[in-house]
């Protein structure tokens, strides 16, 4: 029994040293903007192709984000504003402009606890080209 509580007190640990809190998006709309737009074809009724996932990755790797900064944004601030499009039968087919997406995800932004999108099936299901985008976007920025 000791051990389990070690080892779940150290994955804990883990989890928090990762944890870090990155700006409220209504501060720091100039740099989230471009990187909201791109996450948000995510949720466009229409397939990503491997050009725009190509696309969608130069815009986050030029972002001043982590990946892991780059994941909570894509997932407690995009994925909460625009994921009602997947279920609507007259969804999105060409995307947002920037005033509807800041507007969107503004009011629609809850600080919340984040571990991962990928406990989620829904979001597994819908994002599963995220990983995709990170693995570009970490080919990317190591190649600079």
């Amino acid at each position: 029994m000791k051990v389990l509580v070690v080892f779940v007190s150290l994955v804990m640990l883990n989890v928090f040293k990762e944890f870090k809190v990155i700006s409220h998006p209504a501060k720091d709309i100039v740099n989230r903007l471009p990187v909201w737009s791109a996450m948000s074809d995510f949720y466009v009724d229409n397939e990503l192709t491997d050009d725009r996932i190509r696309e969608i990755a130069k815009v986050c790797s030029d972002s001043p984000y982590t990946l892991r900064d780059l994941e909570k944004i894509m997932f407690t601030e995009v994925w909460p504003a625009f994921v009602r499009n997947l279920f609507s039968v007259a969804g999105e087919w060409v995307g947002w402009s920037d005033d509807v997406i800041i507007d969107r995800i503004i009011k629609n932004y809850k600080n919340r606890f984040y571990f991962s999108w990928r406990l989620n099936p829904l979001k597994i299901y819908f994002c599963r080209k995220w990983l995709a985008v990170e693995k570009e976007v970490a080919r990317k920025r190591g190649s600079r």
